[in-house]
């Protein structure tokens, strides 16, 4: 089920005077989520699931940009309770289950960089239920890394701007990432035409996705 809630809570309290060590949030800029936004801007209330964690200002501003109808499912907390739980091998199943929506039901969605924490099985279930979730004509939006590295923070992308997006990073049980292979990815998104492919600095591939109408 969607789920709508506000992130924060109560902070460590500091004491008067002390100094406080702020690590600056990166900013990237985005050649693909301008495009995406140019497809989603032609279709009239578009209904976008969005897999990552609930970000206020990024439901301000698709609603703002888009008049959307966005729904969140986060399949981050998903992947990180069996990764606490070590049952890793359900994960596809259960990923698949969490999305119980009408086939061709949505018009964009957006995972950002949800494969590189999956294992290859629980990607290519993920990839081909998605492929089926969208409308023709619709899109699907996602980071891809490109190295192998053991990944011990999930990443937050906060939009600020029609290309720019800010990185905030929260503790993650650590998981190797999936690389994929450009090939790989165009296999798993089998029915897809990709639209867009950029690599960042970063070394991620930013990545569109469109079904054809």
């Amino acid at each position: 089920m969607s789920s709508f809630f506000k992130w924060g809570g109560r902070k460590d309290e500091v004491p008067s005077g002390s100094p406080v060590s702020v690590t600056p949030e990166p900013v990237i800029t985005s050649k693909v989520l301008p495009k995406v936004l140019a497809v989603l801007s032609h279709v009239e209330a578009p209904v976008i699931l969005d897999l990552g964690p609930v970000v206020g200002s990024n439901i301000s501003f698709f609603g703002d940009q888009l008049g959307c109808k966005l729904l969140v499912e986060d399949l981050f907390a998903e992947v990180e309770a069996h990764g606490k739980a070590g049952t890793r091998a359900a994960l596809a199943a259960d990923l698949v289950a969490r999305l119980k929506r009408e086939p061709a039901s949505a018009d964009g969605i957006f995972c950002w960089d949800l494969f590189d924490y999956l294992d290859r099985p629980s990607a290519q279930a993920l990839a081909a239920h998605l492929v089926a979730l969208v409308r023709p004509g619709g899109v699907i939006y996602g980071f891809f890394g490109s190295t192998p590295a053991d990944l011990t923070s999930y990443t937050r992308f906060i939009v600020e701007g029609p290309d720019a997006m800010r990185l905030r990073q929260s503790p993650a049980t650590p998981v190797r990432r999936n690389v994929l292979v450009t090939r790989d990815i165009n296999r798993m998104f089998e029915g897809l035409d990709v639209k867009e492919s950029v690599l960042l600095k970063s070394n991620a591939r930013e990545t569109l996705f469109r079904k054809p109408s």
